[in-house]
């Protein structure tokens, strides 16, 4: 009887150890490794051999090794427990590092994100001061410039010295001619010889308001002129022939006292038209010559293969004495308007200089007064031979028009 009971509780001890067996081991399988799996089955398995129940007191050894082996399996149980609390917790500590670092990486993108977006701000912000630049630039360089102050060539003959006076117009006609002779296709680069001039100074002048503060600022020139003059004539010889890029052939200006004068005087006027707001460059690239030809006159000539103007055209005149120019007078003149009757620029206003003064016309002045009376004489012979020939029913060239007169043909052979 007590054996039966013995061998019932050895029963249910196993069924209970088989179970908590089976049940350990698919926990250990999932959590650690199958080295300590299979150890813990084996210190199990151990327990639970068939043939150690062969007597009493291999029952007894059986059931104190069974109650062992339930404390070893409750500890390894409680191991289990452990490795998976402390699984779990690394997990926890995994799963809040990594919320950290997505976290981070988060906010070091919204960091990057707010960056860019203020580079692009400042970027575009840059942009649009660079465009209101270069829209300012532009518009200053659409201002070309359409005044200058001038001195103009007004050397002539002059019988009355009894010299032979070389004339700098006739001079400068020979050598563009002698340069047609080889290459006529450069006849629209020639400067005409009534428009030689040194220039001084250029500017844009807006409107009418601005011509008359540059008309001023020329005005207030004038006693410091007369001063740097000293009462005596501003003379200036011109000799040879040398070009700038082989793009503007010109008439150079012999080196001498002169020259300092002349870029004084170019000073005086940059510094009276800068006061005004009329000009932004000063005048110390100021290079006094006299052009002769230019090829931006004609832009048809690069389309045409004509680049440069070759020196060897003018070779022969590059030492050539052109004649000294007395400075008579300062005109400011305008690029833009008609050109006056004696073919010189539009003159706003003119300065006369040393010995000469505005109450005294020069040479220039007196032939277009004398060009202007035989135009008026001619005029009036015209209607009075009209007239007269209505009157009488048509004289002896009733037959020919107006423009074919003698007179008016006389007048368009000059």
């Amino acid at each position: 009887m007590h054996l039966s009971r013995l061998l019932a509780e050895l029963t249910s001890n196993c069924s209970r150890t088989f179970l908590t067996r089976n049940s350990l081991h698919c926990n250990a399988k999932a959590r650690i490794t199958m080295h300590q799996a299979s150890g813990l089955c084996a210190v199990a398995m151990s327990k639970m051999q068939p043939d150690d129940f062969s007597s009493h007191s291999k029952v007894t050894s059986a059931d104190d090794a069974f109650l062992h082996s339930g404390e070893k399996e409750d500890a390894a149980s409680a191991g289990v427990s452990g490795l998976e609390r402390g699984s779990e917790a690394e997990n926890q500590k995994e799963i809040q590092s990594q919320e950290n670092v997505e976290s981070g990486a988060s906010d070091k993108s919204a960091a990057k994100q707010e960056c860019g977006r203020k580079q692009r701000k400042r970027g575009r912000r840059a942009d649009s001061e660079q465009d209101a630049e270069k829209s300012q630039k532009k518009k200053k360089q659409i201002q070309r410039p359409n005044y200058f102050v001038s001195i103009p060539i007004t050397n002539m003959q002059d019988a009355s010295r009894h010299l032979v006076v070389t004339s700098i117009s006739s001079a400068v006609t020979e050598v563009q001619e002698a340069v047609l002779e080889r290459q006529p296709g450069l006849a629209k680069a020639m400067i005409p010889v009534a428009t030689l001039h040194v220039t001084l100074l250029v500017t844009h002048l807006a409107d009418q308001e601005q011509v008359d503060l540059a008309a001023a600022a020329l005005a207030q020139v004038e006693p410091s002129l007369d001063e740097l003059l000293g009462g005596a004539e501003l003379v200036l010889p011109f000799s040879g022939v040398a070009h700038f890029r082989n793009d503007v052939v010109f008439v150079a200006l012999d080196p001498g006292p002169h020259t300092r004068v002349l870029r004084c005087l170019a000073e005086l006027l940059c510094g009276g038209f800068k006061e005004r707001g009329l000009v932004e460059d000063d005048a110390r690239g100021f290079q006094p010559h006299l052009t002769i030809m230019k090829l931006s006159r004609a832009p048809k000539l690069r389309s045409q293969g004509i680049k440069r103007v070759d020196p060897s055209l003018y070779a022969n005149y590059t030492s050539r004495f052109f004649g000294d120019q007395t400075v008579e007078r300062l005109d400011l003149c305008s690029m833009l308007k008609r050109k006056q009757q004696d073919g010189y620029y539009h003159t706003e206003t003119s300065l006369q200089l040393g010995r000469r003064r505005r109450s005294e016309p020069d040479e220039a002045e007196l032939l277009r007064i004398s060009k202007r009376l035989v135009e008026d004489a001619v005029s009036r012979a015209l209607k009075q031979y009209k007239q007269e020939s209505l009157q009488n029913g048509g004289g002896p060239n009733a037959g020919q028009t107006d423009g074919e007169t003698p007179e008016a043909a006389t007048d368009d052979g000059k």
